[in-house]
C-alpha cells in the first residue's frame, strides 16, 4: 500500500502515565490516490483517535475495539456514520500510532487540506 509522504507534520507527545498526541498534518497539492494512507507515529498506541479535516470539515474517530480501517464519520452538515472494514476505509491502530486511509467517499484525507489529529491512551 502506498504512503503520502509529501506533507508537513508537527506533534506533540507528552510521556507520562496517561499518554497524549496532537498534530497537525498538511497535505501539499500533489495528487492522493485510492489505496494511500498517512502514517502517524506517536511512540505509543492509542485508544482513541480523532482526525479533522479542517479545511472540509470532516472527522473520523477511531475507539479501541472498533476494526481495522473503520471510523465514526461526522461530515460537514453533522450527520455521523459507521464507516466500516471493506467499506469506506477509516482508521487503523498500529503499535505506534495510527493510520488514516484514503477514500474518496470517506473524504478525510486530500490534496491541499489541513488537518489535526488527537490521540490517547
Amino acid at each position: 500500500m502506498p504512503r503520502n509522504v509529501n506533507l508537513a507534520l508537527t506533534a506533540n507527545n507528552n510521556q507520562g502515565q496517561s499518554q497524549h498526541a496532537e498534530g497537525k498534518v498538511v497535505f501539499d497539492a500533489t495528487a492522493i490516490v485510492p489505496g494511500d494512507f498517512i502514517e502517524i507515529d506517536l511512540g505509543f498506541q492509542p485508544t482513541y483517535v480523532e482526525f479533522v479535516n479542517l479545511t472540509d470539515r470532516i472527522s473520523v474517530e477511531h475507539f479501541k475495539g472498533m476494526d481495522a480501517n473503520s471510523a465514526l464519520k461526522t461530515a460537514a452538515a453533522g450527520t455521523r456514520t459507521l464507516e466500516v472494514t471493506g467499506g469506506n476505509g477509516g482508521i487503523t491502530l498500529t503499535t505506534n500510532g495510527f493510520r488514516v486511509s484514503q477514500n474518496a467517499t470517506l473524504a478525510v484525507i486530500a490534496a491541499s487540506k489541513t488537518c489535526y489529529y488527537r490521540a490517547s491512551a
